[in-house]
């Protein structure tokens, strides 16, 4: 019992010593460790090295998809719909294991039909250069000692150089290219066990199912979902809707800290570039394990893509569609004289603009010729994109927003008002038209030149009505060109709208710099000639300020940002397009007379309405009332261009148009364009309003 008492009295001792006892767990827990150790070391080292090295663990972005575009009514008009492509990553397999798969890939590729994406400069006859690397020598030469060859090296010695450097030099000539061209992109985009590189796009299914079912030969292939672009038309809208293509190594490495991937595509033109911040969402990321072979063993995803915002248009698709198919089918009545008193071959370009002459939003924007849009989600072809740049009318220009015309005889509504608000005339004030203006170079009225008579003793509405030449030289002479400039700039001609698109052209106003300016100098400018070039966009705004009395709205194409969750504010919006645009525009009253704008308000309707008025012939039928204008202007070769501009209806203005042609001669052949589209637009709305009260009686019960 003693000896029980002293070894449970020495136990007490030992745990009552915390030194002793925590020492000895530590030698405990480091003798597990210790075992531990050897086990994984020693005992089954081997085993687990050849795990470690076999497994590779990467970062995988998930493409977000990017916001859809509407119109003002909701139509959807740019899209996304979901596609595969395929991708490459390096393996630790051996280099003819590789290029067999890759060959294997691309046979399987183009028996669906599907193409090898490469940059790659070679012909599709794959036995040359590419035809741009033909054409320029800088480029080619470049690329030749980029590889350490001569500048006079043949394309059979890049082969050469490529089938040593690629290790394929025992394959046929056609399968050489096809492991050249994959390789060639794969190692351009910088591949590696980490990082992969696009080789095919938007593959078919076929093709999808027949290389999972082979995927275990193709090593370091990989088939991604992504969602791509979209439009509902080839190219309606075009020049507003723009497009999106794959990122170019300098914007991506200005934007990859902002989310991009060298895979990301982005806004190139028009809305979709404009408005990329708010259309592009957010990758999401994911965690994949593959083996040596590049088998995917498993993947988690730690954060999910976003969607981008969604962005609706001011413009109303039904007007846009009408303005589309008015222009276009000008421009063929021109070309083949049904339109026209003989054909105007030249008459290939032109534009037209839609405003709301209340709230400066563009209710559609035409600038033809167009281009498909659509060409360019997948990577446009070479072929594709030399046609458009070769072509002479240049398509992909917007000329609504970047062609600059002399304004011709529409110029004469502001120097009306710009003589009566400095009081050097009046309303009512008679002026007796000479047919030769008796000042400066003695120019002459056009009426004069074309049927040696004269306008007679007229006013300003007569003026405006018979587009007299002499009355507004008159106008000129009197107020001088500093006036005339300071008016120009009121109506917000010879400057930049802010409208929310790149390109945009700020044009000229003739004598804004007024060096060793002479009195014929403003004469000519008096009638929208001389050095006066104005865009479409700007001169719409301007007919807008005087259909609405005098305000000078900012023009808009975006009415709303957002989702279904939340709305971006339109303010933030207008801050970011100030720094996009570098154009601050202000709306503004321009405080002008009632009775000074009625005057020439009168004077326009009376060209469609009245005996004498150069479009009163066309629009005798017209089933709404139009204000409007023509205008011819001179340029320095071939035809003269064509201009109308108007508002409707006369006594209620709710839409300003212009149109122009190049080299459409004569102002009086677009007048049956704006007469269409005035005649549609109130059908349509007519139609809507309609629509609406009937809808509203049905859901409130209202009885009559």
């Amino acid at each position: 019992m003693e000896f029980l008492k002293s070894r449970l009295k020495k136990i007490s001792d030992i745990l009552e010593n915390r030194e002793l006892v925590l020492s000895i767990f530590l030698v405990f827990i480091a003798i597990i460790f210790i075992i531990q150790l050897f086990n994984i070391q020693i005992i089954n080292g081997a085993t687990y090295r050849e795990q470690a090295e076999n497994k590779i663990v990467r970062t995988e972005t998930i493409s977000a998809s990017r916001g859809e575009i509407y119109d003002r009514n909701g139509v959807l008009l740019a899209t996304n719909e979901l596609t595969y492509n395929v991708e490459i990553y390096r393996t630790k397999v051996g280099t003819d294991l590789t290029n067999e798969a890759i060959k294997t890939l691309v046979d399987l590729l183009q028996s669906n039909g599907d193409k090898v994406y490469s940059t790659f400069p070679i012909n599709d006859t794959l036995d040359n250069f590419s035809e741009e690397y033909l054409e320029d020598d800088d480029l080619r030469i470049s690329f030749l000692e980029s590889i350490d060859l001569s500048s006079e090296s043949t394309f059979d010695d890049v082969i050469a150089y490529y089938s040593e450097l690629y290790a394929v030099e025992d394959y046929s000539y056609e399968d050489k290219i096809k492991v050249i061209k994959v390789k060639y992109e794969a190692n351009y985009n910088g591949y590696s066990l980490f990082n992969s590189a696009v080789i095919a796009k938007n593959i078919s299914k076929n093709s999808v199912a027949q290389i999972e079912e082979l995927k275990s030969k193709l090593y370091g292939i990989n088939i991604v979902a992504v969602p791509k672009r979209y439009y509902v038309s080839d190219d309606f809208a075009c020049h507003i809707l723009g497009y999106v293509s794959s990122i170019n190594n300098t914007e991506y490495n200005s934007l990859k800290d902002r989310g991009y991937t060298i895979n990301s595509v982005i806004g190139k033109s028009g809305v979709e570039e404009s408005m990329e911040q708010y259309l592009k969402g957010t990758d999401g990321v994911k965690k994949v394990v593959t083996d040596s072979l590049g088998n995917v063993t498993s993947e988690l995803i730690t954060q999910e893509a976003v969607s981008g915002n969604n962005v609706t248009l001011t413009i109303d698709y039904r007007i846009q569609q009408v303005v589309e198919n008015a222009l276009k089918s000008t421009l063929e009545g021109l070309q083949n004289g049904t339109l026209s008193s003989e054909p105007i071959p030249e008459a290939k370009a032109g534009s037209c603009v839609v405003l709301d002459v209340e709230t400066g939003e563009v209710l559609a924007m035409a600038s033809y010729p167009t281009y498909n849009i659509n060409n360019f989600a997948d990577g446009i072809t070479t072929e594709q994109w030399q046609e458009l740049i070769s072509d002479a009318q240049n398509p992909m220009f917007n000329r609504a927003i970047s062609g600059t015309y002399s304004p011709g005889s529409t110029y004469k509504m502001l120097m009306g008002i710009a003589g009566l608000e400095s009081g050097q005339i009046t309303v009512d004030e008679e002026y007796t038209d000479p047919g030769i203006y008796p000042y400066s170079y003695n120019p002459k009225c056009w009426i004069y030149t074309a049927h040696n008579i004269t306008h007679g003793t007229i006013n300003l509405t007569g003026a405006l009505k018979g587009s007299c030449n002499c009355y507004f030289y008159e106008v000129g002479r009197r107020i001088g060109i500093s006036t005339i400039v300071e008016w120009a700039k009121n109506f917000g001609l010879g400057q930049k709208t802010g409208i929310e698109l790149s390109g945009e052209y700020s044009g000229n106003i003739a004598g804004d710099n007024a060096d060793g300016w002479s009195l014929g100098d403003t004469l000519s400018a008096s009638i929208g000639q001389s050095t006066n070039l104005f865009t479409p966009i700007q001169l719409a705004n301007y007919i807008s300020t005087i259909a609405n009395g005098g305000t000078l709205n900012k023009v808009s194409l975006i009415k709303s940002v957002g989702n279904d969750v939340s709305f971006v504010s339109l303010s933030d919006v207008s801050e970011y397009m100030k720094e996009f645009t570098g154009v601050d525009f202000k709306s503004k009253e321009l405080d002008i007379s009632n009775e000074y704008i009625d005057a020439i308000k009168e004077g326009m309707y009376a060209v469609t309405t009245e005996t004498g008025g150069t479009a009163a012939d066309i629009f005798a039928d017209s089933k709404v009332e139009v204000a409007g204008k023509t205008g011819t202007a001179q340029v320095s070769d071939g035809a003269n261009n064509a201009i109308f501009v108007g508002f409707a209806p006369y006594d209620n203005p709710k839409i300003a148009v212009v149109a122009i042609v190049e080299h459409g001669s004569e102002g009086y052949y677009l007048a049956p364009m704006v007469k269409e589209i005035t005649n549609e637009y109130f059908d349509i709305y007519t139609n809507d309003a309609q629509k609406e009260k009937t809808q509203n009686i049905v859901e409130n019960k209202i009885e009559f």
